[in-house]
């Protein structure tokens, strides 16, 4: 899909597209987005929970997850921040939420586990006999066992698979930094809309550099800015080159 995206009204074309996308490239379409200050600090530097995005672009991000039909972000987002990824902000159906998280730290009693209205999904390790496993179904949560890469993290290649035979058309990645770099490392964005906000935070960094161990930068392409309130987006795709 080569729609150059410069707004949400492009995106929707886009995801008008993503079930076609899907049969073709047998995974969903990956819109890769997070808040960052003008230093590049998505959170502060002991990880605590800070609000990045103005009012505006917030609601930009909820309408983004309403066209998405799903959510994904790491286990150390849901201890961090304990969000509940829904589209409260905007009309709109709120997306199938996944947390990815290996080794099943996932609270019982997160917010995205006591969701009444989506059951989330868990993606883990085959980790069935841990006993959190059965307090988390308990709790109502669909746990997706996954096979593990070499780093011992979900081999990300694999979990596109089992999510485009779950009929996941499109996906929304929201963090925290481990996964927004893994998604990355694997080649695995189509998108990236990334609010920049007015803000020096001297924080941690998008980018994992500890599992980041790419030898070339990653080039955008199709680069357009648009201001909303105070910050600044940006929509670009990725151009890969050579690792």
């Amino acid at each position: 899909m080569k729609i150059q995206i410069k707004s949400i009204e492009d995106f929707k074309t886009v995801i008008n597209k993503a079930r076609h996308f899907r049969l073709e490239n047998g995974r969903p379409f990956v819109t890769v987005t997070y808040a960052q200050s003008l230093d590049g600090s998505i959170a502060t530097v002991n990880r605590q929970q800070m609000q990045l995005s103005g009012e505006e672009s917030m609601h930009l991000t909820h309408r983004l997850r309403a066209l998405n039909r799903s959510i994904l972000v790491g286990i150390g987002t849901v201890l961090a921040d304990n969000p509940s990824l829904t589209t409260r902000l905007v009309v709109g159906d709120s997306p199938q939420p996944i947390i990815l998280d290996t080794n099943l730290r996932t609270p019982p009693n997160a917010k995205l586990v006591t969701r009444q209205d989506l059951s989330t999904w868990i993606v883990n390790g085959n980790v069935a006999t841990n006993g959190r496993y059965r307090r988390l179904q308990q709790k109502g949560a669909t746990l997706i066992s996954c096979r593990c890469d070499d780093n011992g993290w979900i081999d990300l290649g694999a979990l596109m698979a089992q999510l485009a035979e779950r009929k996941i058309d499109s996906l929304m990645v929201e963090g925290g930094a481990r996964v927004i770099t893994s998604f990355i490392r694997w080649r695995l964005a189509d998108l990236f809309v990334v609010t920049v906000a007015p803000k020096l935070v001297g924080g941690l960094p998008v980018l994992d550099t500890h599992s980041y161990r790419s030898k070339a930068y990653l080039q955008l392409d199709d680069v357009h800015y648009q201001k909303i309130g105070k910050d600044l987006i940006l929509w670009a795709r990725p151009q890969w080159g050579a690792s």
